[in-house]
């Protein structure tokens, strides 16, 4: 008796990148289907429901590792993948996105995409500055990456912190183009903290002057290729307002987060954090406090990265002078137990990423033009 193939493609939906990458050479009707752009998403979707297909990816000098996020209290493992890297300059996360990592080499001037799943990754092409905005080592800057639904097509913006200018590629044109330029620092001394968090279509930062006082919440359209701010609470920016500064801004739950820094009795070591979402991303009103959370150290970042499988904890990362420590917070408690990942190596290491299993590949460029040509 044969199975429809629709079954099929369902029952494959399911299945973790590991399996179907063999599953790719029981037939050519196999691979086509599990190569297809409908399998390709529907396999994302199944993932991102999923909460056993997404890994915690944590940075080091010596490599990225990985764990399971439905199993963090087992040993991590060294993350294989075809790009090398050197001692003291490391490779760095600079975006996440569908199970594709924006990587960088700094020293290099490198910007790469990766698929942690399938192993795959492409050199992004070098930006062609003019003779006023050659590239400068000495200036770190700003990126983002994420999905663009408008166009299907994946995005990666830059900004040219020296000069204020920005450019966006395209993974579908494997190109780069100028566009507006950034102009939101009210200050020489302010900076973007973050990655670029992508919700709402939009990548987000936060904007924070030498003193941490917080700005705003700078956002670009991968749509319009343009920026926006996002509305704050008015607890957060009247007059009258008790937290101390932004801690980290990150995706909670599909919602926007801000961690907010407070210090009662002007003393460091009764630091807690509010952690706020925005459950209508670009909604003022939509603002709402999750919870207060008192850790039982000094901290300097408290960054929220996920909820637990089941919804009712949230696990957390508190960077101090002592290292990096992970909490889970639970919601209907009320209480944070810290707890630590096995297997982590000694050396520095700075951020943390979630990733989702996916079969996106990151040469999709190379793939559209072959399909025009042809």
């Amino acid at each position: 008796m044969s199975i429809p193939l629709d079954v099929i493609t369902e029952i494959l939906s399911l299945l973790p990148v590991k399996s179907l990458l063999r599953f790719r050479c029981v037939s050519k009707q196999f691979c086509a289907s599990i190569d297809s752009p409908e399998f390709v998403k529907l396999h994302l979707s199944r993932s991102k429901e999923t909460y056993s297909k997404s890994s915690l990816i944590l940075e080091f000098y010596s490599g990225f590792f990985s764990v399971n996020m439905d199993s963090l209290d087992i040993a991590v493992q060294l993350l294989d993948h075809p790009l090398d890297s050197y001692p003291k300059k490391p490779i760095k996360v600079i975006g996440s996105c569908n199970g594709l990592l924006a990587l960088q080499r700094h020293w290099r001037n490198e910007v790469y995409l990766l698929n942690p799943s399938t192993k795959k990754h492409q050199l992004l092409p070098n930006i062609v500055f003019d003779s006023e905005s050659h590239y400068n080592k000495t200036v770190i800057d700003q990126f983002g990456f994420g999905y663009d639904a408008s166009t299907d097509d994946y995005k990666m913006m830059r900004i040219l912190m020296r000069k204020k200018q920005v450019f966006v590629y395209s993974l579908k044109t494997n190109s780069w183009k100028r566009v507006q330029d950034f102009s939101y620092h009210s200050a020489l001394t302010a900076t973007l903290r973050g990655r670029g968090d992508v919700i709402g279509g939009a990548l987000n930062w936060v904007e924070l002057e030498w003193d941490c006082h917080p700005l705003l919440i700078t956002a670009f359209d991968l749509k319009n290729e343009n920026f926006f701010v996002v509305p704050l609470p008015d607890e957060m920016t009247n007059e009258k307002s008790s937290f101390t500064y932004f801690s980290n801004l990150s995706v909670l739950g599909g919602c926007l987060s801000v961690t907010c820094a407070n210090r009662r009795n002007n003393t460091r070591n009764n630091d807690y954090y509010d952690i706020w979402v925005m459950k209508e991303y670009g909604i003022k009103e939509s603002w709402t406090k999750l919870f207060s959370f008192s850790p039982s150290l000094e901290g300097a970042y408290l960054k929220t990265i996920a909820y637990s499988e089941c919804g009712n904890k949230v696990l957390l990362r508190l960077e101090s002078p002592e290292g990096y420590h992970f909490f889970w917070y639970d919601l209907k408690e009320q209480s944070s137990h810290r707890f630590q990942i096995h297997g982590l190596p000694h050396d520095l290491w700075s951020e943390n990423t979630v990733c989702v299993e996916s079969l996106v590949t990151p040469d999709l460029g190379k793939i559209c033009q072959t399909e025009e040509r042809g």
